[in-house]
This record gives structure tokens, C-alpha cells and sequence, in this order.
């Protein structure tokens, strides 16, 4: 759909130059021939068809600065091109200030007019992806918002649209970081059960033990609602029978949980194996959806990134307008075994250190991304999750300063023995852990040189 352009100059020569050149670069066009004209129709209900105003200054009556204060005052958020002749551009700042996004100067050449407008138009839309963005962070996510925000996601909500018409289980398969606990939830969203419970349950978190027991908890909870199953593939074998004898798997019910599952690994191998029971497989691959890694996206990433960047940005208070083609370049060649958490983390990163309007290449941390230390791969984060427990041998629940200790060296392993990369994928400054360490070593005895390794 073309965006449409409002002209607001009281001169009809420039009106009708300006309509040609605008319609000439493919945008539609209105025209408003004063100031109260224009505020009439920007605050009043043809608003919405408006996507951007250009705006002449100096006007009889109401003039452009006072169109521009009347829109703030409206709350009106539509970008404005102020336009002013070479005698009135010490004006500019103070329009600025006002609101509006870019300038020109009479006569405007086409060229210069075609920069101005696409730049402002993309950081509106850019700012509407910065808007879903922050919608995605509460709980009410649905297919639609989560395909506004990300062109390749766009493509899995239609596929997932078809699934939430039926009630029968919906299979979700993707590396580590990709999205799948968002998908599960934008169906869960965009389903008739959306008013009902949205109940998660971590497979690779629970003891076997405690599976069928943890599982039953669930299922009760999540009635009428969605049950959604991350890391099912880690299952274990009796939770995967009572599964297999619930009802939800082959004829669900408002009685009974709608099921999303979720693995990291390749399903029908694990069925193959044996690890996972094959009748279960073919129930739960009803709907099947695969989440591609980042790297098989190279077209979305542009998008993601700026939209990150400007999302990241506005939270911190800084004034970014957006990444250079260079930044973008560099972030297109990295491999993001990590996917998303590991792509917000490096332009998190660059955002901090960034001190001018615009993310440049030079921004980002070469560390964190060329030798890719802050994310573990997949099959390695699955093997600590398996292992790392709240309780010891006895039952009994562990020390907070045992636990710690064991999530710290877990992260030195995973960063190659790195203690200075381990610090910066925990979050944690490089002198705070080390002092953490310390203060283990001091009650322990033990030599701080064991821990250590490349502190690089």
C-alpha cells in the first residue's frame, strides 16, 4: 500500500510542484492550502490516512510553527518534513524542537525530496517495530503481533494461523534462542483458549523421578488453557506414556489442555533411537513447525537489528537513529549460534558504547561476536541443563554459594576456560567475578588458579 503524503503550502505554484514530484516518487497526495486546513485534517478522522506532512513554515494565519505546536498538542506522532527557504533555515532548530523529523530547502530538488522522505518514513516504521517490540515483552502475544515484528516469523504465524483453527497438538522444532516459547505463546494467544491458562513446563528442568508427578501438576493447571512442553525431546519415558494415554493428544476437549511441544533437536531421530516413544511422535506431528536459526535469515536481519537497536535505545534514553550498511554487513556475516539471545546481546552491547546517532561496525564487541564465546551451543547448554539441580544426593536443597559456584564454572567451561568472556555471558562485571571466586576460594581452600584458566 503507498503511503500517503500531505502538502501543506498556501503558494499553488509550489503545491503543484511539489505534487508532481511527490506522486512522481510514487507516494499518494492531499493537499492542504493553509495552516488550519491542515490541522483540521491531521487532528480530525482523515488523520489515520496520513503517513507524513510537508510542511511550509511561513504561512498566513497559522503558520508552520504553530501547525507543528497544535500537533504536539494533539499528540499527534506523524513524522514532518518542515520545508524553508535558504533565508529562513536558522529556523530549523527551533521546528526541530518542535517536532518535526527532517527539513528541506526551496526549491527542493526530487532527489533530495526522495532521500528526505524515505529516511523519514523508514524510521516510522522502525519505530512501529520498536512498538510491537515492547508489546512482545507482556503476556499477550498473538500470531499477528509476533509477524509484525519479524518478517520471518511473519511466514510461521500463517503457518501456525492453520493450526490454531483446530485444537490438536502443534510440534515446534528449532535450535536454542530462536523463539519457540514465543511461538507456543502467540498461538496460545490467537486461539479460543486465550482467556484461559497459559501453563509452561520445562522438561529438561525436571528429575525423572519427579516427571509423571510434575507433569500431572501441569496438565490440571493448564485445563481449558494451553499446556506448553519446552525441550520434550528430555522427557522421560513414563511422562511420555501418561501423554500418550491423555486425551489431549488425540481428541482434546475445553476439559482437557490444548498441547504445544517444543525440541531443540530433531524429533523423529530421537523416536529412531528410541529416546522418544514413536506413537507420541506421530501424535504430536499433527501440526509440525520448524523455527529457522538466524543465520538461515539473512534478509530479516537488517530488520531485526535496527529494530532491536531503536527498541534497546529507547529504553536507555539514548537518541539512535539507526545502523550504518557497514554495521549491518558485519552483523550478516556472523554464524549467531546462540540466535536471538545472543544477536540482542552483542547490539546491546553496541548501544551502550555507541556515542553518536548512528551504530557503526566499530561498535560492536569483536570478542563477544567473532569468536561467538557468549552462547554455548545447543547440545552443550542441553547437557547442563540435565545435570544442574537444585538438591544434592541427600534431598536436600544446595546452597545458593554451592549453586552459584557451579552456574560459574559451567560458563568458564562453555567460553573455552575463559573467565573474562564467562563474565560478560552471566551478565556480571570481570572484577565481580573474580571476587566471587575469591571469597569461595578463602572458605574452601581451594587454589584460585584451578578456577581461573585463560582469564582473558
Amino acid at each position: 500500500m503507498l503511503s500517503t503524503v500531505l502538502i501543506v503550502d498556501d503558494d499553488p505554484v509550489q503545491c503543484v510542484l511539489l505534487e508532481r514530484i511527490v506522486t512522481r516518487l510514487g507516494y499518494h497526495v492531499k493537499i492542504a492550502e493553509s495552516g488550519e486546513q491542515a490541522v483540521a485534517i491531521l487532528t480530525g478522522r482523515d488523520a489515520q490516512s496520513i503517513d507524513l506532512v510537508l510542511l511550509d513554515l511561513v504561512m498566513p494565519d497559522l503558520d508552520g510553527m504553530a501547525v507543528l505546536n497544535r500537533l504536539r498538542l494533539a499528540g499527534s506522532r506523524l513524522p514532518v518534513i518542515v520545508l524553508v527557504t535558504p533565508m529562513g533555515v536558522d529556523g530549523v532548530m527551533a521546528a526541530i524542537s518542535a517536532g518535526a523529523s527532517d527539513f528541506a530547502v526551496k526549491p527542493v530538488g526530487a532527489e533530495r525530496l526522495q532521500v528526505s522522505l524515505m529516511n523519514v518514513l523508514r524510521f516510522k516504521a522502525l519505530a512501529a517495530g520498536v512498538e510491537s517490540d515492547h508489546h512482545l515483552m507482556s503476556e499477550d502475544v498473538t500470531l499477528e503481533s509476533l509477524a509484525a515484528n519479524d518478517p520471518g516469523m511473519a511466514r510461521i504465524a500463517d503457518l501456525a494461523l492453520k493450526a490454531v483453527k483446530g485444537d490438536l497438538p502443534v510440534l515446534i522444532e528449532g535450535e536454542a534462542g530462536t523463539g519457540k516459547a514465543m511461538l507456543a505463546r502467540a498461538i496460545h494467544g490467537s486461539s479460543p483458549r486465550s482467556k484461559k491458562p497459559f501453563v509452561m513446563l520445562d522438561c529438561s528442568m525436571v528429575r525423572a523421578t519427579d516427571a509423571v508427578a510434575r507433569l500431572e501438576a501441569a496438565m490440571e493447571r493448564a485445563k481449558g488453557g494451553t499446556l506448553y512442553l519446552s525441550s520434550i525431546d528430555l522427557l522421560d519415558q513414563a511422562a511420555q506414556t501418561l501423554l500418550v494415554t491423555a486425551s489431549m493428544t488425540t481428541a482434546p476437549s475445553v476439559r482437557t489442555p490444548r498441547l504445544v511441544a517444543a525440541s531443540r533437536t530433531s524429533l523423529i531421530e530421537a523416536a529412531r533411537s528410541g529416546t522418544f516413544r514413536e506413537d507420541l511422535f506421530y501424535r504430536l506431528t499433527v501440526t509440525p513447525i520448524r523455527i529457522p536459526p538466524l543465520r538461515e535469515r539473512p534478509f530479516d536481519l537488517a530488520i531485526l537489528a535496527e529494530r532491536t537497536a531503536l527498541r534497546l535505545a529507547s529504553e536507555s534514553g539514548k537518541d539512535l537513529r539507526g545502523l550504518t550498511e557497514q554495521a549491518i554487513a558485519f552483523l550478516s556475516k556472523q554464524e549467531w549460534r546462540g540466535n536471538h539471545p545472543e544477536f540482542e546481546a552483542a547490539i546491546r552491547l553496541a548501544v551502550r558504547r555507541v556515542s553518536t546517532a548512528w551504530l557503526t561496525d566499530a561498535d560492536f564487541d569483536d570478542e563477544l561476536i567473532a569468536e561467538g564465546a557468549m552462547i554455548p551451543r545447543p547440545r552443550d547448554r542441553v547437557e547442563d541443563d540435565a545435570s544442574l539441580t537444585l538438591f544434592d544426593a541427600t534431598g536436600a536443597l544446595r546452597s545458593f554459594a554451592d549453586i552459584e559456584a557451579d552456574i560459574i564454572a559451567r560458563a568458564q567451561r562453555h567460553c573455552g576456560g575463559s573467565l573474562g568472556r564467562a563474565a560478560k555471558a552471566l551478565g556480571l562485571g570481570r572484577s565481580t567475578l573474580y571476587r566471587k571466586i575469591q571469597e569461595k576460594d578463602a572458605v574452601e581452600g581451594a587454589s584460585m588458579g584451578a578456577w581461573m584458566g585463560d582469564a582473558a
